[in-house]
């Protein structure tokens, strides 16, 4: 597969990982805020939270594609 398909796919992986995420973002920041009230500042946690979940998004994405690739040769 052309390495520039590759990098646009994704880079819509993680665009639409993002976006689902910010959308349950508020409710994952209220589950997580009654264990850990005023430890971290509101922004922080939520940059923290995206970070690892797009983080995950990207790695299991490029794993699959790592393994599915290795099995065709």
């Amino acid at each position: 597969m052309n390495r520039m398909v590759l990098i646009i796919l994704f880079w819509i992986i993680g665009f639409v990982g993002g976006i689902l995420i910010y959308s349950v973002l508020p409710s994952i920041i209220h589950f997580f805020s009654t264990f850990m009230p005023n430890l971290f500042s509101k922004y922080f946690f939520e940059a923290l939270i995206a970070g690892v979940i797009g983080s995950g998004i990207s790695t299991i994405a490029i794993l699959y594609w790592a393994n599915k690739s290795s099995k065709e040769f």
